[in-house]
């Protein structure tokens, strides 16, 4: 009888070979981002069928997959970390052979070993082939493995969280509403990826690369990954897509004075962005621009026509406030009036203010007034 954690890991191949068919299928929208996405599922795919083999000890058997595995393993965090970058519209620092160098580096060392017979690679595998080349040559293998492992986790973990940091500021700076984009489902993948990449530091810190009990958690929890990418990869994507920002013209948040670092090139004197700020804010008055739930400072930017660069300078100094604080107070103000003078719903109200959700209004209204909506009704509706 099938063991749960086989099943699991059965799961994901599973589901890793119909995502990889599936993007395969999208012919006329195989972007990068896909390319990427479709990379890390076949890795994974490969991954795991060496997890079931390990752990239903066949592995004697096919000797070599366990070798292929080690320069494998070494091209995961650099594909996720340009899958994560390319989502984000982010630039990433280097070329791609410099990321994918290590691997390059174990895929030669290993060459030499996948020529030899399956018997004396078992011995080589179990450490029964000491004081022969190939020992020395697997020894150091296994220790370029060990450093990879260790310098790749140090960099691209601390680097794709920073990506979604940096994202989600982006995304308050840049538009008026954050519902469809969603953030937790790649902190939640990238945190796995944290907690295998721990696991397999202790597993080879213990010298137990072949043991059976920590690689059953390393292939459950990939497995894990793989159905998570199948359920929110596709439809993200294109989500990410059509609202893409350019991650790498955010400004470094740790600076002492971000705001006058961000637009010190600006063409924009104080006097001017004065008089433009009070252009803007006649407009928002008359033309109303925060109904549209889809308002984004582009688009905005357009209607004033102004660069997006200058009108996200002048809400910041100007208002205090980003983009989305910005319309959103305008959306708050709107939604108070029809508080009081109309008998609709709260998530009618909502809705035709120019809110995309009923969690998002009753935030930004708690944050405006320090009351709900209805008690707000309640307290200001004439009788």
């Amino acid at each position: 009888m099938l063991s749960f954690h086989i099943i699991l890991i059965a799961i994901g191949i599973i589901q890793s070979i119909v995502l990889t068919i599936a993007m395969f299928g999208k012919k006329n929208d195989v972007n990068s981002t896909h390319k990427w996405l479709i990379a890390l599922c076949i890795l994974l795919t490969i991954s795991l069928v060496e997890g079931v083999i390990e752990i239903t000890e066949l592995d004697t058997k096919f000797p070599h997959l366990s070798l292929i595995i080690l320069p494998i393993n070494g091209l995961f965090l650099p594909l996720y970390y340009a899958y994560i970058s390319d989502m984000v519209g982010g630039k990433r620092k280097g070329s791609l052979l410099v990321h994918f160098t290590p691997s390059l580096l174990l895929f030669l060392m290993i060459s030499p070993m996948i020529l030899l017979d399956s018997n004396f690679l078992l011995e080589l595998l179990n450490g029964d082939a000491q004081d022969t080349y190939f020992d020395m040559l697997f020894f150091l293998t296994l220790l370029l493995f060990f450093t990879v492992v260790i310098v790749q986790g140090s960099y691209y973990i601390p680097a794709c969280f920073r990506l979604l940091a940096d994202y989600k500021t982006l995304i308050f700076e840049q538009l008026s509403f954050n519902e469809k984009i969603s953030l937790t489902w790649l902190k939640a993948i990238t945190s796995g990826i944290a907690i295998i990449w721990c696991l397999l530091i202790i597993t080879l810190l213990t010298g137990e690369l072949f043991s059976d009990k920590l690689p059953i958690a390393l292939h459950v929890i990939s497995a894990l990954l793989v159905i998570s990418l199948n359920i929110f990869g596709l439809q993200q994507i294109n989500i990410f897509k059509k609202l893409r920002i350019d991650i790498h013209d955010l400004v470094d948040n740790k600076a002492t004075n971000v705001k006058n670092k961000k637009y010190q090139r600006s063409s924009l004197n104080s006097e001017l962005a004065e008089t433009l700020c009070q252009s803007t804010l006649k407009f928002m008055e008359r033309e109303k621009p925060y109904l549209n739930n889809e308002l984004s400072l582009s688009s905005l930017a357009e209607a004033l026509d102004l660069s997006p660069h200058n009108l996200s300078q002048i809400i910041n100094q100007e208002t205090n406030k980003n983009f989305f604080e910005f319309i959103n107070s305008y959306r708050v103000q709107f939604a108070k009036q029809l508080l009081l003078n109309c008998n609709d719903t709260v998530l009618k109200i909502a809705m035709d203010s120019g809110f995309n959700s009923k969690t998002t209004f009753y935030n930004a209204f708690k944050k405006d007034t320090s009351m709900s909506p209805s008690e707000y009704r309640q307290r200001n509706k004439k009788s």
